[in-house]
């Protein structure tokens, strides 16, 4: 009996100990297994109801606080998990050992009701520009200095537009703050002060008053620059070199990335499939039979030996093993060359050399 007393109490300190603190589900009036959709549809009426900007209630800013606090907990599956056990003494050590930050109510509302960012840093958009190069080109390496026409910021006035620094002034619209102050609503009856980039300057909080004679207050010129590009060996077809913000320019904007996607130009020998080249190499009908001896031009010129001794059929592929391409980045790990051999037959045959091949065959039969 005193054993079951004592599970009782000890049951009994375990529930004081998760209720103590704030009672999140009462905050938002919802009950403790409501899902994801109750607990919105509570807060959305609740923030509603105390903003500080429609209730003037003194406490309402502190219901508000509390309402956002108890929204934060129960929409976070983790922290709702955390608080069920734990209470709210115990999300704040979550917290804490997360190293998580608390949230600004207002903020969570605007965020609730779509409000949005400002907009950050813009960027040009990326060029690619494809590069030609042969199969030679792939198995040896090459070095390319490529001339690359792009916008660049205009030398005579640096990018700023104006004739001369003088003929730069502070924006009349703005202050020269390049930002202007308006009144948003962000909810029925919710209204919010946020700051807006100023059209009249773009934000600069300057104006041109007289512009650049070279650029006409564009800001930007057309003009060139090379490029040095290094293909490596192995480098697969399609592959991409990228050169960071070397794209056109603009005082405004972040400039974009350049990349060059190689594009392998077909070769009159041989075909690429990953790391082998394939070859054909055509056979006469003697050849096929009695046997040669030949050699097929590699991509650096070398002769590579190649011969059989028995009979060839139309079809037959003999793998010449090291001999394909590098592989990029190991250049000393090379494929294979596969040959493909066809047989050139004969057009027409002389009585005299049908007759000796039907007693060759004959024989051989």
């Amino acid at each position: 009996m005193r054993g079951c007393w004592a599970c009782g109490l000890l049951l009994l300190a375990a529930l004081a100990l998760v209720t103590c603190g704030e009672d999140y589900y009462s905050v938002l009036g919802v009950e403790r297994n409501a899902d994801e959709g109750e607990i919105k549809r509570a807060y959305r009426k609740q923030s509603m109801k105390y903003h500080p900007d429609k209730n003037k209630d003194p406490s309402a800013s502190d219901k508000f606080t509390q309402i956002a606090t108890a929204y934060e907990v129960l929409s976070d599956k983790d922290k709702r998990r955390v608080y069920d056990r734990h209470g709210e003494e115990g999300v704040k050590q979550h917290d804490q050992r997360q190293g998580r930050k608390e949230h600004n109510p207002f903020d969570m509302f605007s965020q609730f009701f779509g409000q949005q960012r400002e907009p950050e840093e813009q960027k040009l958009p990326d060029v690619q520009i494809d590069l030609e190069v042969t199969l030679k080109d792939l198995y040896l390496g090459r070095t390319f200095d490529v001339l690359h026409r792009k916008q660049r910021l205009c030398r005579e006035c640096n990018g700023s537009g104006a004739r001369s620094p003088g003929d730069i002034e502070r924006c009349n619209h703005c202050g020269g703050s390049g930002k202007k102050v308006v009144r948003q609503q962000i909810a029925p009856g919710f209204f919010q002060q946020i700051q807006t980039e100023c059209t009249a300057c773009g934000g600069k909080g300057k104006q041109v008053t007289h512009p650049c004679p070279r650029c006409k207050g564009s800001k930007v010129m057309i003009g060139k620059d090379t490029v040095t590009i290094d293909v490596e060996r192995g480098m697969p077809d399609g592959f991409t070199i990228k050169f960071e913000k070397l794209g056109d320019e603009h005082p405004d904007f972040v400039s974009g990335d350049v990349r060059f996607r190689l594009e392998t130009l077909p070769h009159t020998r041989f075909t690429r499939k990953n790391k082998n080249l394939h070859t054909t190499l055509k056979l006469s009908l003697a050849e096929a039979l009695l046997g040669f001896q030949k050699s097929i031009e590699h991509l650096d010129g070398r002769k590579v030996p190649v011969h059989r001794d028995g009979v060839t059929q139309h079809g037959d592929v003999q793998v010449l093993r090291g001999e394909g391409m590098p592989q990029h980045n190991f250049p000393d790990n090379k494929g294979d060359m596969l040959v493909d051999y066809e047989i050139d037959m004969p057009r027409e045959l002389s009585e005299e050399q049908r007759e000796g091949l039907r007693r060759i065959l004959v024989q051989g039969g």
